[in-house]
C-alpha cells in the first residue's frame, strides 16, 4: 500500500519552471553546460542527456521565446526541455496553465479562519487534493493524496490522518464525483456515506458537475484569473503529480485518425488527482463559504492556531 502524500516542505526556495527528470542515487556528471551524464547501475551503460542550452546561443532567452512560439506547450516541454510527462497529444489546460505563474514561489501556508476543501476521486485509486479559497477568489491548491492499489475506504483513514497532521483542527467542506451517491455493491453502501462514516465524518458534502465541459470551465476559470498581477490559482510545489499532469500528463490522446479524442485519458495518477481537482473547482464559486473580497493590500496566508470561534463551528 501506498499513498503518495507529501509532508510539508522545508525549503522556500523556488522551484524552477521546468524540470528535468533525472535517475536519483547515482552520481551525475555535468562535464558542460547543458551537457548530462551517468552510469546505469544495473546494466553498466553509459547514458548522455544533451540539452538544447549546451549550444551559447540557444541559450540567450530571445532564442527560446521566438522558438517555443512554434510549438505547443506540451510539444516544446516534451521535445526540448525533456519533460517525460508531456505525453503525445494536447495537455488538458495548456493554453492556460504557466508553472512559473501558479506554482508558489514559497510554500504555501493555510489559514484557520477559512474551510479546507478537499475534493475526491473515487474508485480503488483514490485522489484527494486539499484546498482553500481566499478573499478575491484566489484558490490555494496546498497538498496531494494519491492511492495506489488501495481499497478506498483504507485511503479515507489515510487522508483522515494526514488531513489532521497538516490541518489541525480544521473545518472541511468535502466536494465529490456526482456518481459517488450511488451504491458500490449488493448493500447500501455509497462512496459518499464512506465519507460522512467514521473516521472522516464528513459533514458537507456537495457533488461536483455532471459533466466534463462544466469541470474543466471550472479549472479554467480560476487559471485564467488573476488580481493585481496574483495568480487566483496557486499550486504548492508538493503537489508533484498534479503538477506534472498540468505539465502534459493530464491530456488528450490522438484516435487512430489523428484527431484529438474530447474527453481526457484515463491515466493514473494524473487524471485522478486532476478529476478531483476539476470537482471542487466546478462548484466551489457557487457554495457559500464566507470568503469575500477585502479591500486593501493581498496578503498570503500563514500557519496559526485555530480560534475558540473555530472550534464552536466546528462543534456545530
Amino acid at each position: 500500500m501506498k499513498v503518495t502524500a507529501l509532508d510539508l516542505p522545508g525549503a522556500p526556495d523556488i522551484i524552477e519552471a521546468l524540470q528535468e527528470e533525472l535517475p536519483e542515487g547515482i552520481p551525475i556528471e555535468e562535464p558542460c553546460h547543458g551537457l548530462k551524464a551517468w552510469t546505469n547501475p544495473i546494466n553498466g551503460f553509459r547514458v548522455v542527456r544533451l540539452h538544447y542550452s549546451a549550444d551559447p546561443v540557444k541559450r540567450r532567452p530571445e532564442w527560446r521565446e521566438a522558438e517555443k512560439k512554434k510549438y505547443g506547450i506540451s510539444e516544446w516541454n516534451r521535445e526540448y526541455e525533456i519533460i517525460w510527462e508531456s505525453v503525445e497529444g494536447k495537455a488538458v489546460y495548456g493554453d492556460w496553465w504557466s508553472a512559473e505563474f501558479h506554482i508558489a514561489k514559497q510554500p504555501l501556508g493555510w489559514s484557520s479562519k477559512y474551510p479546507v476543501l478537499r475534493g475526491w476521486d473515487f474508485g480503488l485509486n483514490g485522489a484527494c487534493i486539499f484546498a482553500q479559497l481566499f478573499p478575491h477568489m484566489r484558490l490555494f491548491v496546498m497538498r496531494e493524496a494519491i492511492g495506489v492499489d488501495i481499497g478506498f475506504e483504507r485511503f479515507v483513514e489515510e487522508a483522515h490522518r494526514v488531513s489532521n497532521e497538516w490541518f489541525p483542527g480544521a473545518m472541511f467542506i468535502e466536494f465529490i464525483d456526482p456518481t459517488g451517491r450511488y451504491r458500490i455493491g449488493k448493500d447500501e453502501t455509497t462512496y459518499a456515506r464512506i465519507l460522512t462514516d467514521p473516521p472522516l465524518k464528513a459533514r458537507k458534502i456537495i457533488a461536483g458537475a455532471n459533466d466534463m465541459a462544466s469541470r474543466i470551465k471550472g479549472v479554467t476559470d480560476f487559471l485564467k484569473d488573476n488580481v493585481k498581477g496574483l495568480p487566483c490559482y496557486v499550486v504548492d510545489k508538493s503537489c508533484d503529480s498534479f503538477i506534472k499532469g498540468f505539465n502534459g500528463g493530464y491530456h488528450y490522446s490522438f484516435d487512430r485518425l489523428g484527431r484529438l479524442k474530447d474527453k481526457p485519458e484515463k491515466n493514473h495518477p494524473f487524471s485522478d488527482i486532476h478529476d478531483a481537482n476539476a470537482y471542487l473547482c466546478s462548484k466551489v464559486r457557487n457554495v457559500k463559504l464566507n470568503v469575500i473580497a477585502t479591500a486593501g493590500s493581498i496578503k498570503e496566508p500563514r500557519y496559526g492556531k485555530v480560534p475558540d470561534r473555530v472550534q464552536e463551528l466546528v462543534r456545530r
